[in-house]
């Protein structure tokens, strides 16, 4: 099944290498820059952690997204030959991921540049590029920087794009200022503008970025090679450049999670060590289980079948414990209609991960702490690589009945 399922993911992440060639010849009719964006991208760390072993949505989502942008510029010179092939592109990236709203201001800022193509302005480039760097600056730091902070989003944005990056920038001046801007770099600085306000939502913005940061890298590297006065000189750079990101790739997406001794809270995968424990709590417990770290919670789950006090609604039809639920059908002019699905679930399980929520962030010790008594909680199982507050004060009161280095179980009897 792990193979399967790695041979199937990478080669949807080969099919990326492909996409975002595609995309980029399209955008730039150049060699340099076509190879450029397809290598950024297909060996992005983003794209890497998307189509390995994560069989998620937005994996296939990203890979399509790229064949998207061209199937749609190419409807601009031949409105029937790419018209069914755009509508059918967005049919099935709107099935794929709840991500797909982020291709309406890309369809819009289409269909602005097509506008704005066709209106002539009176105004100097620079005075005109002024404004729009001002504009993104506004956005940027009226609504973006808002919602995070600054550090953090480059620390997010740049371990996904990986070192190549770094070109972004100069890439974004340099169509930004660019005198006879064509048609398809104009519809580029128009997504850029309606996506800017969105850059502080780190957790989705750092994935559909992804297309936009190869593009304006390749076109930062392309002018760097242009503008150097030793052509020869300038590739070798580029192709260090080149190793060093790839290397930062292979290193984030495998070896990080390999390394000896690294006291890392969770892998990506249950360990050795998960599953023991695992397998002792289906032997030896037999009521209700508590964890306050959310993965190690649903893998244990997994493996044991035990009656787990988990965060996630989720976890209740798994154990049959869902209780009394009422299932309607949503109507089709509501928005949850395609974003959550058809049917409405009314169940009372939203009150139990609160109160998981509660006993995670302040322990036994806290205000809260009596309402693992009044849920029966027995036992509690602990990730000793993460930081934890639940028992507190109290852990001279319970009793470790299981420890193997990495997870211990603690039984609750003691307290109640």
């Amino acid at each position: 099944m792990e193979q399967a399922m790695w041979v199937s993911l990478v080669s949807l992440g080969i099919f990326s290498l492909f996409t975002s060639y595609l995309m980029a010849g399209v955008i730039n009719n150049d060699k340099i820059f076509k190879f450029i964006t397809a290598l950024i991208y297909s060996t992005s760390p983003g794209i890497l952690y998307l189509t390995t072993w994560s069989a998620s949505g937005r994996g296939f989502f990203l890979v399509m997204l790229p064949l998207f942008i061209y199937f749609l510029i190419k409807y601009r010179f031949s409105k029937l030959k790419y018209v069914f092939f755009t509508i059918i592109l967005f049919i099935l990236l709107f099935a794929t991921h709840n991500l797909f709203l982020l291709v309406i201001p890309i369809v819009l800022s289409f269909f602005f540049a097509i506008l704005i193509r066709n209106i002539q302005f009176k105004s100097s480039v620079f005075f005109g590029s002024i404004v729009l760097l001002a504009l993104f600056l506004f956005l940027f730091m009226e609504l973006s920087i808002q919602e995070t902070t600054l550090d953090k989003l480059i620390l997010n944005y740049s371990r996904y794009v990986g070192i190549m990056g770094f070109f972004t920038i100069g890439g974004f001046i340099s169509i930004l200022f660019k005198k006879n801007r064509t048609f398809e770099e104009s519809f580029i600085i128009l997504v850029l503008l309606f996506f800017t306000p969105l850059f502080g939502i780190v957790m989705y913005a750092k994935y559909f970025m992804l297309p936009l940061e190869a593009l304006l890298a390749s076109y930062g590297v392309v002018n760097l090679i242009r503008i150097s006065q030793n052509r020869k000189t300038a590739y070798y750079i580029m192709l260090i450049f080149i190793i060093i990101s790839m290397g930062v790739s292979e290193y984030y997406q495998f070896g990080r999670s390999n390394i000896e001794g690294q006291s890392k809270s969770n892998a990506y995968w249950a360990e050795e060590s998960t599953i023991n424990a695992a397998q002792w709590t289906k032997s030896f417990t037999n009521k209700l289980v508590y964890t306050d770290d959310g993965v190690l919670n649903r893998r244990v789950l997994a493996y044991s079948g035990v009656n787990m006090f988990s965060e996630g609604p989720v976890v209740y039809p798994i154990q049959g414990t869902l209780g009394d639920f009422n299932v309607s059908m949503r109507s089709p002019f509501s928005s949850l209609f395609y974003l959550d699905g058809p049917y409405n679930l009314e169940n009372q399980t939203g009150m139990t991960t609160w109160i998981w929520y509660k006993l995670y962030s302040e322990g036994l010790d806290g205000r809260w702490g009596n309402l693992a008594q009044n849920f029966n909680v027995n036992y509690y199982i602990k990730n000793e690589r993460a930081i934890s507050v639940f028992l507190g004060s109290r852990i001279e009161e319970v009793d470790k009945v299981f420890d193997n280095g990495n997870i211990s179980i603690w039984n609750l009897r003691n307290l109640f």
